[in-house]
């Protein structure tokens, strides 16, 4: 991880203290996205979202994963994560600030729009981890109620994973004419979710 030092005097004082800064850390291992556009693209959040001291991890493909996790144990991938990853139920995952995202899970039929729905598909996914990371350092409370992952109570109902869903909607929908700039997609999408919808002008 990436610390960038810089110093700050606190109030009253005519000493400075460093104050470290955990910056973000990219691990593309895609041809999805390449890393100047995550840039571009990590730059349309707001400055709170840029020391929050992520590693974010991507992956093209199931043996990728399965690389990483044989030579650096659970650094990127812990167990659930990499099990979920590899029977395709995984889009994306956040733990302590490491986020690992994991694109060729996501299925797209038509071939004619496949590498600019895979890139949304991946975006969106960004988004709301990074939004899970910005919960754990900004909201600290809602970040740390108890998980339940069974019954009615599920997925969907937990806080964070609606206000990450929330985030990420918002953020696509914000900077759609962006984003179309970035990855040069040149069709009508919409998004609703986690899915996408294509509007074809005849």
């Amino acid at each position: 991880m990436t610390l960038q030092e810089r110093m700050m005097r606190p109030e009253g004082s005519r000493t400075s203290l460093p104050i470290k800064q955990a910056k973000t850390t990219l691990r593309n291992q895609t041809e999805i996205l390449s890393d100047l556009q995550l840039k571009q693209i990590l730059r349309l959040l707001h400055k709170d979202y840029n020391n929050l001291g992520m590693t974010i991890s991507i992956y093209e493909t199931a043996d990728q994963v399965k690389a990483d996790r044989s030579k650096y144990g659970q650094l990127y991938l812990d167990d659930w994560c990499y099990q979920d990853a590899l029977n395709g139920t995984l889009g994306g995952y956040h733990k302590l600030g490491t986020i690992a995202l994991f694109p060729f899970n996501h299925t797209v039929k038509n071939p004619a729009y496949r590498k600019g729905l895979m890139q949304l598909f991946l975006i969106q996914d960004l988004f709301h981890e990074i939004r899970h990371a910005y919960q754990r350092i900004h909201m600290k409370k809602q970040y740390n109620t108890p998980y339940i992952t069974t019954g009615t109570n599920g997925y969907r109902s937990q806080w964070i994973e609606r206000d990450a869903n929330r985030f990420a909607y918002r953020m696509m929908e914000k900077h759609r004419s962006t984003l179309n700039a970035i990855l040069g997609i040149d069709f009508t999408w919409n998004s609703c979710w986690g899915r996408f919808y294509i509007t074809i002008e005849r």
